[in-house]
């Protein structure tokens, strides 16, 4: 009885280690398409690998602010990238050298100088206790 007790109680500490890591993504241009979020829980694949993201998101655009929260996160390195799918082809288009012709962000608010920025630029650190991000969504 006492093991079955002791063991109960390490699965609920367990569980209770898991957190939440809540977007408040501002500058929305417009409610056209779609915000597309995608959390990567290492750099292998970020931010363009949607394929190898840890856990997305996909939420009707508003246009001014929207908050994205995921759930039962894990205590670790996390990093975001964040794009407001205009024309919902499940991508960032872009247009002349690479410019995004469509809005983004990433975690932290990170930004590249050419390109996107580094995973540990971006990374978000989970622990004991919930984590929330305010950012701004970029157009050019």
């Amino acid at each position: 009885m006492i093991t079955l007790f002791i063991y109960l109680i390490g699965m609920l500490s367990l569980e209770n280690q898991s957190q939440s890591i809540s977007f408040n993504i501002a500058n929305i241009k417009n409610d056209k398409g779609y915000v597309l979020v995608a959390l990567y829980n290492s750099e292998k694949g970020f931010p363009d690998k949607p394929a190898l993201t840890f856990k997305k998101q996909r939420v009707k655009a508003v246009k001014g602010q929207l908050t994205i929260v995921f759930t039962d996160i894990p205590p670790g390195k996390y990093a975001a990238g964040i794009i407001h799918d205009e024309n919902d082809n499940q991508k960032l288009d872009t247009g002349f050298f690479g410019i995004p012709k469509e809005g983004f962000c990433f975690s932290n608010q990170a930004m590249g100088t050419v390109g996107p920025p580094s995973f540990e630029s971006a990374s978000i650190s989970v622990a004991n206790k919930p984590v929330s991000q305010s950012l701004k969504m970029s157009y050019w």
